[in-house]
C-alpha cells in the first residue's frame, strides 16, 4: 500500500540534494583553480630567466611599437613626404597626410622610419579616382601600390579588381613584416633567457658537484638542459607577447605596460633564486664566516 509523502519533506529533501550536488561543484572548481594555480606558480619559479628577458624584452619593443605607428611621431622628412604623396598642387593638412600614412598597414609602419622608407622605395600613392577624371588628393582616394602598375594605368581609374590586387599587396607586405619582427624579437628573448640560466645553472650544478651529488658529466649536461629550455620558453613567451602587439598594433602600449608586472615578477624569483644559491654556497665555503674574519683583522690593523 503507498503512502503519501508529506510535500513539505519532499521539497526539503530537493533542496537538501542540491545544496550537497552544488557544495560539491564548487569544491571541485576550488580543488582545480588550486591545482591551476600550483602549476602556473611552479612554472615561474622554474623558469625566472625567461620571465625576466621575455618581459622587458617584450616592454620595450611593445612601447617602440607603440611610439612608430603615430604620425607625429615621424621625422618631419617623412611627414612632408605623405603630405605631398600623389598631390599635384601645394600639399595637404597634417590631418589628411596623417590618414595616407596610416594606410600603410600598422605592421610596416610598426618596425619604424627606415622600414617606412623602404616600403614606400617602389610604391606610388595612386588614385582611386584618377585626377583627370576629378578624382581629389584625400586620403579616402587613394592607395599606395607599386609605382609601375599606377604608372601604366595612366589617367584610368583604378577597377574593384585593381584595388583589390593592390589591398592584397599591402596585406601581404604586413604578414611579412609583421613575422620578421616577431621572429628577430624570439630570438632576442630567447639568447636573453639563455644567457641569463646559464649563469645560474652553472652556480646551482656546481655547488652541487662540489658536494658530490653529482658527476662533472651531469653538471655539463643539466647546465646545458637548463639553458636549452630557458631559451625555447624565453622565445617563445617574447614571440606570443609580440604576436599580440603586431596584430593590435593601436595597444601596443597597453600590451607594453601589462608586460612589466611579467619582468618584475621574475626578477622577484630570480632574486629568491640568488640567495638560495648563496645560502648553500655559504654552508659549504663558510663564506659568511670568512668575511666576518677578514673584516675582524682589518679592524685591528687599524
Amino acid at each position: 500500500m503507498e503512502t503519501n509523502q508529506n510535500p513539505l519533506e519532499v521539497l526539503t529533501a530537493k533542496f537538501q540534494e542540491t545544496v550537497a550536488e552544488t557544495q560539491n561543484l564548487a569544491n571541485q572548481i576550488t580543488t582545480k583553480v588550486e591545482e591551476t594555480a600550483t602549476v602556473v606558480t611552479a612554472w615561474v619559479q622554474s623558469a625566472p630567466s625567461s620571465i625576466v628577458s621575455a618581459g622587458a624584452i617584450a616592454t620595450q619593443e611593445a612601447f617602440k611599437i607603440a611610439h612608430n605607428i603615430r604620425f607625429e611621431n615621424l621625422p618631419t622628412n617623412l611627414q612632408f613626404k605623405f603630405a605631398r604623396a600623389g598631390v599635384r598642387d601645394g600639399m595637404r593638412n597634417v590631418q589628411e597626410a596623417a590618414k595616407v600614412f596610416e594606410s600603410i598597414p600598422a605592421q610596416i609602419r610598426a618596425q619604424g622610419p627606415e622600414a617606412i622608407r623602404n616600403f614606400c622605395q617602389d610604391k606610388d600613392w595612386s588614385h582611386i579616382k584618377a585626377h583627370v577624371n576629378g578624382g581629389g588628393s584625400e586620403a579616402a582616394n587613394g592607395v599606395f601600390e607599386h609605382f609601375w602598375v599606377n604608372r601604366a594605368r595612366g589617367g584610368a581609374d583604378m577597377t574593384a579588381a585593381e584595388l583589390a590586387v593592390a589591398k592584397q599587396v599591402l596585406a601581404d607586405a604586413a604578414f611579412k613584416a609583421a613575422v620578421a619582427e616577431i621572429v628577430g624579437v624570439a630570438i632576442k628573448g630567447a639568447i636573453a633567457a639563455a644567457v641569463i640560466e646559464l649563469v645560474f645553472s652553472i652556480l646551482e650544478n656546481s655547488l652541487l658537484c662540489v658536494e658530490g651529488k653529482i658527476t662533472q658529466s651531469e653538471l655539463v649536461t643539466q647546465v646545458a638542459t637548463a639553458t636549452a629550455k630557458a631559451g625555447i620558453a624565453g622565445g617563445i613567451i617574447t614571440a606570443i607577447l609580440l604576436t599580440l602587439c603586431m596584430i593590435f598594433p593601436p595597444i601596443a602600449a597597453l600590451l607594453g605596460a601589462a608586460a612589466i608586472p611579467l619582468s618584475v615578477a621574475g626578477i622577484g624569483f630570480m632574486g629568491i633564486r640568488a640567495w638560495e644559491i648563496f645560502c648553500q654556497g655559504d654552508r659549504i665555503f663558510g663564506i659568511t664566516e670568512q668575511t666576518q674574519k677578514f673584516l675582524r683583522m682589518e679592524e685591528r690593523e687599524l
